[in-house]
This record gives C-alpha cells, sequence and structure tokens, in this order.
C-alpha cells in the first residue's frame, strides 16, 4: 500500500438467513487526509435499501448513521485520517428512520439495537398507517379490483383501508390485510404471520376471495368448500418447517400457504376468475 493511501479494513452484520454464507469483510484505500465522513460515504455497506439504518464503528467507537436516505450522519467529530489501518464495522439497525435513530444516539443514548427497536416499534407502525392512509385519500388507484371488494363485501367484510399497496378489512371478528410485496400478493389474517403468498395478483384476488368466502360458508352451516374440479397446472407440495406445515407451489404461478384449507382454496382459486369462484362458492 502506497504511504500515501489510508487502508480501510472493512465488514459488516449479515441482515438475513443465508447471507452470512460468505464473509463481508474487504479493504479499500483511501487517499491520505481523507475527511472520516468521505471515507464512510464513499464505502458504505453493500445492501443498499431505503429506510434501512446502519450504525458504522470506527476502531470500535460509535462513529455514525449511515442509510441510503441520509448518507452519513456523524455522531463524532469529522477528522482526517492520516494512519491505518482504520477498522469500519456497519451494524444493521433494521427498519427504524435513520434521522430518528441518529437523534436518539447524539443525545447520548447507547448504540443497544434491541432498546432502540423496541422504543421505534411503536411510532414506526403509526408512521406507516399514517402513509396508507394518505395514500387512501391521494392516490387513486386500490391494490384489488372492484370486483374483489364487492365479493368481500357480499360475504360480510367490512372494508377498513384500502389504497393502492393494502387492503385492510374485518371478517369474523379478525383483521384481514391484503398487501402487495414486490410481485407477491400477500394476505395476513388475525395477528398471526402470513397465511399466503400467491402470484400472479390476479390468483391472489380470486385466492382471497375464495378464502373468505369457505369461511363465509361455515358460518352458514355448509362445508368449507364445495365439491369443485381443479383446473390444470398448479400442483402444490406439503413440507414441514420450524412454524408447522405449509404448501409450495413452483413455477409462474406461485403459492406459499401455511394451513390446508388454503392450499384447496388455492386449488380452487387457480385458473378462476374472481367471479368464477363466487359462482362456485354459491352464497
Amino acid at each position: 500500500m502506497s504511504w500515501r493511501a489510508v487502508q480501510l479494513n472493512l465488514d459488516r452484520d449479515s441482515v438475513a438467513m443465508g447471507d452470512d454464507m460468505e464473509s463481508h469483510a474487504a479493504t479499500a484505500t483511501v487517499p491520505l487526509g481523507t475527511l472520516l465522513s468521505k471515507a464512510l460515504n464513499d464505502h458504505p455497506p453493500g445492501i443498499r435499501a431505503k429506510g434501512w439504518s446502519w450504525i458504522a464503528v470506527v476502531d470500535g467507537v460509535v462513529a455514525a448513521v449511515w442509510s441510503v436516505d441520509h448518507g452519513v450522519q456523524l455522531l463524532v467529530p469529522d477528522r482526517r485520517l492520516w494512519r491505518g489501518p482504520v477498522a469500519v464495522f456497519f451494524r444493521y439497525f433494521l427498519q427504524m428512520d435513520p434521522a430518528w435513530l441518529h437523534a436518539r444516539l447524539a443525545a447520548g443514548e447507547p448504540a443497544d439495537r434491541r432498546a432502540l427497536a423496541e422504543a421505534w416499534v411503536p411510532l414506526g407502525a403509526e408512521r406507516h398507517r399514517a402513509e396508507l392512509l394518505r395514500r387512501e385519500r391521494e392516490i387513486p388507484e386500490r391494490l384489488v379490483s372492484a370486483d374483489c371488494v364487492e365479493a368481500l363485501q357480499h360475504y360480510g367484510a367490512e372494508i377498513t383501508l384500502h389504497c393502492d399497496t393494502v387492503c385492510e378489512f374485518s371478517f369474523a371478528e379478525e383483521r384481514w390485510s391484503a398487501q402487495r410485496h414486490d410481485t407477491m400478493f400477500l394476505v395476513y389474517i388475525g395477528t398471526g404471520s402470513s397465511r399466503a403468498s400467491l402470484r400472479p395478483h390476479a390468483f391472489g384476488e380470486a385466492w382471497l376471495v375464495g378464502r373468505v368466502g369457505a369461511a363465509a360458508r361455515k358460518e352458514r352451516g355448509l362445508p368449507e368448500l364445495p365439491e369443485f374440479e381443479p383446473r390444470p397446472g398448479l400442483e402444490l407440495e406439503a413440507q414441514s418447517a420450524p412454524l408447522g406445515p405449509r404448501w409450495i407451489s413452483h413455477g409462474a404461478t406461485v403459492a406459499q400457504l401455511h394451513e390446508e384449507l388454503s392450499a384447496q382454496v388455492a386449488l380452487l382459486a387457480h385458473g378462476r376468475s374472481v367471479t368464477e369462484v363466487r359462482a362456485l362458492l354459491a352464497i
């Protein structure tokens, strides 16, 4: 290494299962006298997603918050790097708001991820809810079609929020939430984890109508699903998983489901429109 450069020894936390399969350690050099803020900004963690916060620990000192949203926000006086190597480790601080995180740390709060996450959760939920309500007011697009909404309401669901990314409703004394995540159509029932992850979108809508319709049939003393002939092209594989069994498919039509009824609804909904699913359910 040239005496005109300072070596950075870089590393970061893993953020998910599988991300730790390979080492994240790396080295880089910056010109002698480079400001710490510039060195950090020029060599951020390799995973860059909006709303994600990272804390830069420099030679064992909590030195900055880094995010795509705000870049480097120092927690120590900026300084020029004249000697190396400099150890830089980026700690992943989840999806906490980077500006909020910086303000807490700048006020002297320890960089305790668990404690800060507990403080952030209710604030984050409140902000997320406010953003969904804003989208509902200001963006005309809606997540699910008018036919889907009409079917859900026919079965007794009460729509409580509907914007371009989320449709929330109450049914059978439970809160249901359909959401778009990238190309996937996700459905949550109650307070548990995702009950269904589906693609394409039209399949997701048909499944949602089928799943709510099955519950409505049960309320009326009918079998949850009528007899039906599955359309070809969807094969579900039952698997054991840490949180219980699940059913998954492979190929262009994606279904990841967490109960047998949901798997049967997927077979009923596959290849059928919302109108066709309603006709089969016959209530």
